[in-house]
């Protein structure tokens, strides 16, 4: 049995999502797994109203899907290809958090699953 061990960054990039968001409106901390099966917690802060996506770079393998596997509570999230993203309810503010899973094959051909619970603040 092989043994893989995977050490990434998964450089976040803040997608801003419709023609009038600004870059500022969220940031994502970015965030290192060890392994090509991982559950991860990461940070981000969005302004209210406001969403973004973000890509997943720094991953050795191949993505064959990325889906949400714990809906928020007060705002929205989904996925756009592979990218997930996170929409702000207008007018709310404080805590929020979603999870979604990224699948596929690592960098030798074995399964990959990361799931990553999303630990989300809502700001003004």
């Amino acid at each position: 049995m092989r043994k893989h061990v995977v050490l990434a960054i998964l450089g976040l990039t803040c997608t801003s999502l419709g023609a009038d968001a600004q870059a500022q409106d969220c940031t994502v901390t970015p965030m290192i797994f060890n392994s090509h099966v991982a559950d991860l917690q990461g940070e981000m802060t969005v302004k209210a109203g406001k969403g973004c996506g973000f890509g997943l770079n720094g991953i050795q393998g191949a993505i064959s899907e990325a889906a949400i596997v714990q809906k928020p509570k007060a705002g929205m999230a989904g996925v756009r290809g592979i990218m997930p993203f996170y929409v702000a309810k207008p007018g709310y503010r404080g805590p929020d958090e979603f999870s979604y899973a990224i699948i596929g094959t690592d960098q030798y051909g074995a399964p990959m699953r990361v799931t990553t619970k999303m630990k989300v603040t809502v700001v003004p």
